[in-house]
């Protein structure tokens, strides 16, 4: 089979065609993603349409897998509802207009479940049986797999944990990657910092530093141990850019969530980071489409 992956971002649309297996066969793309904030709009669904003909003109594709941003009606293969990152995208419905164009079948799901799929299918959480994944980013993510399926929620919002109350605030505007930076530049009055520049100053002990990753800590654990304590999920992945310092995070969040927590049996058996990468989203949506065509991943 030649299953078209494809992968939506607010930046960028990546795209590779792959096997039954999950194995790429070497025709990866990448392209911006056209979105106009001024005139709050975006091209998304056309660029897809392009996307498929382009590949269609040298292949013959059996399917197309879609993971995207935004919250999915899987079983229509529609946007539901989108955040300001993606303008005019809620009601977007890929699923039919692809059928019409090109007499193919699509499925469409969202990009934290399909990353949580393809680390299930190929990655951190293989032979795993309940995870919940969480992504670090600009906003905080989450996809839940129980009971041998993506847990969607009625509405399909199910995982939508950034916006987890704490405190005053959701979690997402304390424990992203954007809030750690923006507390890093409000503590030292630095500007145009990243996690970069942040845990360079990590590594050479600064204080300020180090004061604030302990407070960030211990924001992204009280979002963790909330889910421990609702879904005790047997593993628990953590993926987005900042766990590419897992080095300084992972031991800090286990002393963080052992003693937050009112009994370690409370807690995932493991806690463990992302491996695939950006090919996560891509791999997840293929699997998403194998599985829903009755196929048995190995």
């Amino acid at each position: 089979m030649n299953i078209l992956g494809i992968d939506i971002g607010g930046t960028s649309i990546k795209a590779d065609v792959y096997d039954e297996d999950g194995t790429a066969l070497g025709h990866f793309s990448e392209q911006s993603t056209k979105i106009c904030h001024e005139n709050q709009t975006n091209e998304i669904l056309e660029q897809i349409c392009d996307l498929i003909a382009s590949y269609q003109s040298s292949l013959d594709l059996d399917g197309v897998a879609i993971s995207t941003a935004g919250v999915v009606d899987s079983q229509s293969g529609k946007i539901v509802y989108a955040g300001y990152t993606i303008p005019s995208y809620s009601g977007t419905d890929f699923s039919s207009e692809i059928q019409k164009r090109f007499s193919i079948p699509v499925t469409v799901e969202n990009d934290v479940n399909c990353a949580l799929l393809g680390e299930m299918w190929k990655g951190a959480a293989r032979n795993s049986h309940s995870t919940v994944m969480i992504t670090v980013g600009t906003g905080i993510g989450g996809g839940i797999f129980t009971n041998e399926q993506i847990l969607s929620g009625h509405n399909f919002t199910a995982g939508e944990i950034g916006y987890l109350p704490i405190g005053n605030a959701d979690w997402q505007s304390l424990a992203s990657a954007s809030a750690l930076v923006q507390m890093y530049e409000e503590a030292t009055g630095l500007h145009h910092q990243t996690g970069k520049t942040f845990f360079e100053a990590v590594d050479k002990s600064d204080p300020v530093a180090l004061k604030v990753l302990e407070t960030y800590v211990h924001h992204l654990a009280q979002g963790l141990v909330t889910l421990s304590y609702v879904l005790n999920p047997e593993k628990m992945i953590l993926g987005g850019g900042i766990f590419a310092r897992s080095d300084v995070l992972l031991p800090l969040l286990q002393n963080e969530l052992y003693h937050a927590v009112q009994d370690q049996r409370f807690l995932p058996r493991e806690i463990v980071t992302a491996t695939l990468g950006n090919e996560a989203g891509r791999l997840g949506a293929v699997a998403k489409f194998l599985m829903d065509q009755g196929k048995n991943l190995s």
